[in-house]
C-alpha cells in the first residue's frame, strides 16, 4: 500500500477562497481595474461607450498572469475566471460579455482556449447573448503541435496571449468586429506552441498532480497537468530548445528566409535565469537556420501554478499580413503582463554584440611607480610570494572545511586558486618594483579568485600599492603605512572591522605587534608579529559574526576559526618566516 503523497505546501488562506482572494490581489495592485467579485471578472473601469470593439478573455484560474493580467487598453477588456483549471460557468461568462457591451458597442469579440469546458461554457454563454441582441463572436484559439491531431484540434498554449495583443490591437484602430475576427483567424495558421515540463504542479489543498522522474521530462504537457507525447531524459538548454524548435518548424513548414515572433513561456517555476539562457538559444538556433527572430517575448504569460517547464510559441510572420502582424503586437498597451515594449524592437542593421577593449586599458600601469628594491630585496620579496602562495595552495582542504560551516565550502578553493597564479605569475614578473606587484596581484586577485575573497584582497592590494606608489623609499615605515592603507580600504568597502570575526581580525592583531615592536631585532619582530596573527585568527572562534557570508548564519553553525582570518593567519607566516630566515 503506498504513502499518502504530502500536500504541496502554499501561502493561501483556504483553497475554497484561493481564486476570489487571487482576484482581489489583482485589483488591489492594479486599482485601475474593475472586480465584479460575484461574476469572478476583471474589467477595465468604462463610464462612457466607446464605440469599439471589446475582447473577452478568460478560463480556469491557476494559469496567472493569464487572462486577467492582460486586461488593460490595447489587449483585453475584460476577462472572466473559472475555479482553478476548471472553466467559468456559462452566467458568468454572459455576466462578463453584457458588461462589456454594455460600453463598448462595436460587440463583443470572445476568444476561448480550446478545451471542451471552455468551448461550451463560453459557446452557450455566446449564443444566449446573441439571442439577447448583443453583438458578439466567438473565437477557437488552439495552436498546440502535441496534440494538434486531435479531432477539435491543438490545445490552447500560450499562443493564445497573442491573439489578445492582435485583437486588441485592432480593436484601438477602429477595426469592426467581423474584421477583427477574421484577421485573427488567419493570423492562427502560422503560429504553433510546443513545451517541456520538468515537475508536476498541485492544485491548491492537494498533493502533486503526477510524478516525474528527477532526470526526466515531459514533452508537450499540457498547462493543466495532462500528459505530453512521451517522456524524455533531461538535456542541455542547446538540446532540449532544438529539439522543441524542430518539431515547431516542421509543424509551420517553417525555412530559411521566414520571418518569426518567438514567445517564451515561464510555466511557473523556472527561473528567470534560465527562461534568458533559452531565449538566447531560440535566436542563436532559429537564426543559424536563417530564420529571422523580429522579436522575443519572454515572461509569465499561461503558467501552470508552480510547474516547472516553459512552452515556445512561434508565429510566422507571412509575406501577406507579416508586417501588419509586428505592427499590431508592437502597438502600446497598458495590460501589466505584456513583457513587449521599446526595448523588444528590433532595429533594423543593428550591430553584433561585443566589449570595447580599449575602455580599461588606461587603468593598468604602464611605466614604473614608486621606489625599487635591490637585487637582494628583490630576491627575499620574490621568495616571500612564492612561501605565501605554496602555504595557501597547501591548505585548500583546511580553509574549505574550516569555510563549510558558515560559507559556502570553497574559501580554501579560491586561495589556491590565487596561489596558483601567484606562483605562475613569478615566472616571469620583475619583482623590482613593489608598488606594481602589488597592483598586478591585485588584478589577479579579481580575475583569478572571484567572488566576495576575489573583492576583498583585490581592494586591500590596490591600496597597499597605491601607497607604495607615493613612498619616497622602501622601509619598513613604507610597509607599516602600504598595510594600513589595505586594512582600510578593505573595512571601507567590506563594512567590517577589527571584533566581526573576518580576516581584518589577523590583520590587525599582527599590524598592532609589529607597530609595538617596529625598534626591536628583526626576527624578533617578525615572530611576534607571527604570534599576534595566529592569536588573531584563533579569537575569531570566539567571536560573533558581524560582517561577511557567516553574519548571516545561524551562530550554532560559526563554531570555529574564520576561514578568510586563518588564510591571512597563514600567508603572513609564510612570508614573514621567510624574509626572517634569509634576511
Amino acid at each position: 500500500m503506498s504513502a499518502t503523497k504530502p500536500i504541496t505546501k502554499k501561502i493561501i488562506n483556504s483553497p475554497e477562497t484561493c481564486v476570489d482572494d487571487n482576484l482581489r490581489g489583482v485589483v488591489a495592485t492594479y486599482p485601475s481595474l474593475q472586480l465584479h467579485p460575484r461574476h469572478r471578472v476583471i474589467t477595465v473601469r468604462q463610464k462612457t461607450d466607446t464605440g469599439r470593439v471589446a475582447v473577452l478573455g478568460g478560463g480556469g484560474s491557476g494559469h496567472e498572469p493569464f487572462a486577467a493580467g492582460f486586461v488593460g487598453s490595447g489587449m483585453l477588456d475584460g476577462a472572466v475566471a473559472g475555479g482553478v483549471f476548471a472553466s467559468p460557468p456559462t452566467g458568468h461568462v454572459l455576466y462578463a460579455i453584457a458588461q462589456l457591451y454594455k460600453y463598448n458597442t462595436g460587440g463583443v469579440l470572445v476568444i476561448i482556449g480550446n478545451y471542451t469546458g471552455d468551448r461550451l461554457n463560453f459557446g452557450k454563454a455566446i449564443e444566449k447573448a446573441k439571442i439577447s441582441g448583443i453583438k458578439v463572436e466567438g473565437l477557437i484559439v488552439g495552436e498546440d503541435v502535441a496534440s494538434s491531431k486531435n479531432k477539435t484540434g491543438g490545445r490552447s498554449m500560450v499562443g493564445e496571449v497573442l491573439f489578445y495583443k492582435l485583437a486588441g490591437a485592432l480593436s484601438l484602430r477602429g477595426y469592426e468586429l467581423t474584421a477583427i475576427s477574421d484577421e485573427a483567424g488567419e493570423f492562427s495558421k502560422y503560429m504553433a506552441t510546443l513545451g517541456v515540463c520538468l515537475s508536476a504542479c498541485s492544485l491548491p489543498g492537494q498533493p502533486p498532480l503526477f510524478e516525474i522522474a528527477s532526470d526526466e521530462m515531459e514533452l508537450g504537457a499540457g498547462v493543466h497537468g495532462e500528459a505530453g507525447i512521451e517522456k524524455m531524459k533531461m538535456g542541455t538548454a542547446k538540446e532540449v530548445v532544438g529539439m522543441i524548435l524542430n518539431q515547431i518548424i516542421s509543424h509551420l513548414k517553417l525555412v530559411g528566409g521566414n520571418r518569426v515572433i518567438a514567445m517564451v513561456d515561464n510555466l511557473g517555476g523556472t527561473s528567470v535565469f534560465e527562461m534568458n539562457i533559452i531565449s538566447a538559444e531560440i535566436k542563436e538556433q532559429l537564426e543559424n537556420k536563417n530564420i529571422k527572430v523580429e522579436r522575443i517575448f519572454s515572461g509569465h504569460f499561461k503558467t501552470s501554478l508552480e510547474m516547472q517547464g516553459f512552452q515556445i510559441c512561434l508565429l510566422n510572420l507571412n509575406k501577406e499580413k507579416g508586417d501588419l502582424w509586428l505592427e499590431l503586437l508592437d502597438a502600446p498597451t497598458a495590460a501589466s503582463a505584456w513583457s513587449g515594449g521599446l526595448l523588444s524592437v528590433r532595429s533594423e542593421g543593428e550591430e553584433g554584440h561585443g566589449d570595447d577593449d580599449t575602455l580599461l586599458q588606461a587603468g593598468g600601469r604602464k611605466s614604473a611607480s614608486g621606489p625599487s628594491l635591490t637585487l637582494k630585496q628583490q630576491e627575499l620579496f620574490r621568495g616571500s610570494l612564492l612561501a605565501a602562495a605554496e602555504d595557501l595552495i597547501k591548505n585548500e582542504a583546511l580553509l574549505n572545511k574550516l569555510d563549510s560551516g558558515c560559507g559556502d565550502g570553497d574559501c580554501g578553493i579560491t586561495l589556491k586558486n590565487f596561489g596558483l597564479a601567484i606562483q605562475s605569475y613569478l615566472k616571469t614578473a620583475s619583482v623590482e618594483y613593489p608598488s606594481n606587484v602589488l597592483w598586478d596581484l591585485s588584478e589577479i586577485a579579481e580575475t583569478d579568485m572571484g567572488g566576495t575573497s576575489g573583492g576583498i584582497y583585490s581592494l586591500g592590494l590596490a591600496a597597499a600599492s597605491q601607497a607604495l606608489a607615493s613612498a619616497e623609499s622602501i622601509d619598513v615605515s613604507s610597509w607599516m603605512k602600504a598595510w594600513d592603507s589595505g586594512m582600510h580600504a578593505i573595512s571601507k568597502y567590506g563594512g567590517a572591522e577589527p571584533g566581526d570575526r573576518t580576516m581584518l581580525d589577523t590583520l590587525h592583531s599582527a599590524s598592532k605587534t609589529f607597530r609595538h615592536n617596529l625598534n626591536t631585532d628583526l626576527r624578533v619582530l617578525f615572530k611576534k608579529t607571527v604570534d599576534a596573527s595566529e592569536e588573531g585568527a584563533k579569537a575569531t572562534a570566539k567571536m560573533v559574526a558581524r560582517a561577511g557570508r557567516a553574519s548571516y548564519v545561524s551562530p550554532q553553525y560559526v563554531q570555529d576559526e574564520d576561514a578568510g582570518a586563518r588564510a591571512a593567519a597563514l600567508w603572513l607566516k609564510a612570508m614573514l618566516t621567510h624574509i626572517g630566515e634569509h634576511a
